[in-house]
């Protein structure tokens, strides 16, 4: 069967398309040399701009964008994965390049849940969408997920402008981009000028529906007696994420100063992620055992138990680089181990524990700042840890407002505006 498709391959010669519209040639030549090489029982390969590409049967059939296969309105798949036969490829010999920019198939067999009596299955796929799947950078990029960390020291965040006036980030597009893009680079930005006790709530609802949790649509983060949170006091609140006894934890953070003339209560920042790269680098065993030894949060208060064991790291396993997703660190809110801790790795698990700490607690790592009011800091709460100095109740006011939204609203703003402002015209989901 090899043999015979094979040579029925050599009727057809190779085509090359050239193709330009108007947004490839705003972005430069972006030709694409795309060239019908083999065929066999399970896949094809191609060349696409001198490289050779294999892709399988069953995931081209499994990605057909026709009418039959995407509901034209909802967008969503018709099929199944698992209603495509295993042994399924082209009809006799229906593939070909055409000199339109598709590469045609025409099925040998409908789908398990098709009639058999139904007409061969017609699917097209462009240069461009071949292009984007054949490497995992490439998926990424037209997904809009190839924008880099900044991981950031003390002395590089300094010199970058982390600021945005409330009225740009409220009503221009341009003005919500910018934070959504330092929110990305380094986790972190401000916005000035905010006044009103609410506004943080349209502040959130910019990127996201806020997050509702136990402690409110927003919460007031003062200091008060009987306190249920140690943020509700005016003792040091060192470095922490928040609500990590959740199964999924909120992804971003807005924190509004109200009022803020305190002696002492300087908030500071760090940058876990760059901590953990530090300790890949430096350390691998002590960053393996961080990304896989349990450490479990708890909340057990005013009638409240939350409860949830993890991992300090957490790693994306589907990336090609197995980068760092998040972060779980929170020392205020651990529970005791319930693990094993006679075995040999608790041990262990410690001092990788100790090493991960002395780089977050090192102030050259640290941002710190007095948050003034009508300011409201925003951060990435799986990425940017946030502590705050102890300070003098006595001594004046201080009033922060907090909400929080999830990071899928954030990517999901994120990918639209980086479409807007930086479409890439070379590739196709």
């Amino acid at each position: 069967m090899l043999i015979s498709r094979a040579l029925r391959l050599l009727r057809y010669s190779p085509v090359l398309i050239n193709r330009k519209n108007l947004s490839e040639q705003r972005h430069g030549n972006n030709h694409v040399d795309l060239r019908l090489k083999s065929i066999n029982d399970t896949h094809v390969t191609l060349i696409i701009d001198g490289k050779e590409l294999k892709y399988d049967w069953i995931f081209l059939r499994d990605s057909c964008q026709c009418h039959q296969c995407i509901d034209s309105s909802s967008k969503q798949k018709l099929h199944r994965t698992t209603d495509i036969p295993l042994n399924i490829s082209p009809h006799e010999t229906k593939i070909q390049v055409l000199d339109n920019n598709n590469l045609e198939i025409v099925w040998n067999q409908p789908l398990l849940n098709q009639t058999k009596n139904i007409g061969k299955h017609q699917s097209l796929y462009s240069s461009s969408w071949l292009r984007t799947y054949s490497t995992s950078e490439n998926i990424a990029r037209a997904r809009y997920n190839d924008r880099p960390y900044v991981y950031w020291t003390r002395n590089n965040i300094q010199h970058v402008d982390l600021h945005v006036k409330c009225d740009d980030y409220l009503h221009s597009d341009q003005g919500l981009y910018t934070v959504l893009k330092l929110l990305n680079d380094y986790g972190i930005a401000f916005i000035d000028n905010v006044r009103g006790e609410f506004t943080v709530e349209r502040l959130v609802e910019r990127i996201g529906e806020i997050r509702h949790t136990f402690y409110g649509k927003t919460w007031n983060v003062q200091n008060v007696k009987q306190a249920i949170n140690v943020a509700y006091t005016s003792v040091e609140l060192g470095l922490h994420m928040d609500l990590l006894y959740f199964e999924a934890p909120p992804g971003l953070q807005y924190l509004h100063s109200l009022a803020n003339d305190v002696k002492g209560g300087a908030s500071y920042y760090a940058d876990a992620f760059r901590a953990a790269e530090i300790l890949r680098q430096n350390d691998p065993e002590a960053f393996e055992i961080l990304c896989s030894y349990p450490v479990t949060f708890h909340y057990r208060n005013v009638g409240r138990h939350y409860h949830f064991t993890r991992s300090t790291i957490v790693l994306d396993r589907f990336s090609s680089n197995n980068c760092i997703d998040h972060i779980n660190y929170a020392p205020p809110f651990q529970a005791p181990f319930e693990c094993d801790t006679s075995k040999p790795e608790f041990r262990k698990f410690i001092q990788a524990f100790h090493s991960f700490r002395d780089l977050l607690e090192d102030s050259s790592n640290q941002l710190e700042i007095l948050l003034e009011k009508d300011q409201c800091v925003i951060f990435h709460n799986r990425r940017v840890l946030h502590a705050r100095r102890e300070f003098d109740a006595s001594s004046g006011n201080r009033w922060l407002k907090g909400s929080y939204t999830d990071l899928d609203n954030f990517k999901d703003r994120l990918r639209i505006f980086r479409e807007k402002f930086d479409k890439v015209s070379h590739l196709e989901l």
